[in-house]
């Protein structure tokens, strides 16, 4: 080989590696950006002139419309698996069930929603949906019956299934953590109970058992304790109980309203709403009842709060700046900051996507 082959040999070795290290640089950035780099929130606004599915950062940047509809859209919530929304739209029916996938574009646009399914499809009232752990199912309470009763539906589409069939009301459910459960809320009694069955309705049982309204029951995360709202003793407290109805204690014992509680991703701590303050605030607690904390301490409304998945942040709305704006905060009250900073607008029910750890 004479100098002259092997120099251009190497001028064109040269070249082959720039171009290459220019592409590989310009498929780190912008819509060809291949997998998701940033946790997100999702949540709904008002500021299109309608109720929009929204999504931004963490950090409140980079917020995009999702659904794009003159239709209202809102309630949404995020699959296991955080590639999937479900959420409440009255773009066909007054109330219907939908769900949309997630396509990660990049850059300053992050997500499209993109598949927006109607999978409940009815002309009465269907709202309050879970996702199964796998993300395969979703339940959620109809009222196509003439009365409220909880459906099971496949995420993709198909597979519509009535799994109470009973004259009472049926609604609030939610899966076990390990999916061979839903917990729900009957007055099939005489009064609101909080009821358990397998996952394909069959044996429904009373935990409850009390003349008293019992109602939004929630699992912990590893499934040993079902948290929920009592009005047993004459005001909105905060209970849990073993998933076999045992045990169950009053965490709170206030005459302040205190409700909507969940458990934190650890199971350790429980959050929930309280009017104990004379206004609505957000509280944190352990789940013996004890090391009760204000969150928000603010005379404004300050409520729909959702742990993050790692449990070092939470989300809420609150109207403490004259309008209906997401915030963040970390369990111990510090770091509180407006995420959505939307003047005249209203921007409500934030939802952590599920992030790897």
């Amino acid at each position: 080989m004479d100098q002259l082959t092997a120099l251009r040999n190497i001028i064109s070795q040269y070249d082959l590696l720039v171009s290459g290290s220019i592409l590989l640089f310009c498929n780190c950035f912008g819509p060809s950006q291949s997998y998701p780099t940033t946790q997100q929130i999702i949540f709904y606004s008002s500021r299109d002139n309608n109720h929009d599915i929204y999504s931004m950062d963490i950090n409140g940047y980079n917020q995009v419309n999702l659904t794009s509809h003159p239709a209202s859209d809102t309630d949404p919530i995020f699959s296991p698996d955080g590639a999937k929304i479900v959420f409440i739209s009255n773009r066909d029916n007054p109330e219907d069930v939908f769900i949309m996938d997630l396509e990660w574009r990049g850059g300053y646009i992050r997500y499209s929603g993109i598949n927006q399914l109607n999978l409940s499809a009815d002309q009465a009232y269907d709202g309050n949906p879970q996702f199964s752990p796998d993300g395969l199912k979703i339940v959620f309470e109809s009222h196509r019956d003439n009365n409220y009763e909880i459906y099971l539906v496949n995420s993709a589409g198909g597979g519509l299934t009535n799994l109470t069939n009973n004259p009472g009301n049926d609604r609030y459910p939610q899966f076990s953590p390990d999916g061979s459960e839903i917990t729900f809320v009957s007055d099939r009694d005489g009064n609101d109970e909080i009821y358990v069955m397998q996952s394909d309705g069959s044996s429904p049982i009373n935990l409850t058992q009390h003349p008293r309204p019992d109602i939004r029951p929630r699992f912990s995360p590893i499934g040993n304790l079902i948290v929920f709202e009592s009005t047993r003793d004459d005001n909105y407290e905060i209970y849990t109980m073993a998933v076999d109805g045992s045990n169950q204690t009053n965490l709170t014992q206030n005459p302040g309203f205190d409700w909507q509680p969940q458990f934190s991703p650890d199971g350790f701590s429980i959050l929930f709403e309280s009017t104990r303050d004379d206004n609505y605030e957000i509280y944190i607690m352990d789940i013996s009842g004890n090391n009760l904390m204000n969150l928000t301490n603010h005379s404004g409304k300050d409520y729909k709060a959702q742990f993050s998945t790692t449990g070092e942040l939470i989300c809420f709305t609150s109207n403490r700046d004259g309008d209906y704006e997401i915030y963040s905060v970390q369990p111990d009250g510090s770091n509180l900051a407006n995420l959505t900073k939307r003047p005249s607008n209203t921007e409500i029910w934030p939802y952590f996507q599920p992030w790897p750890n």
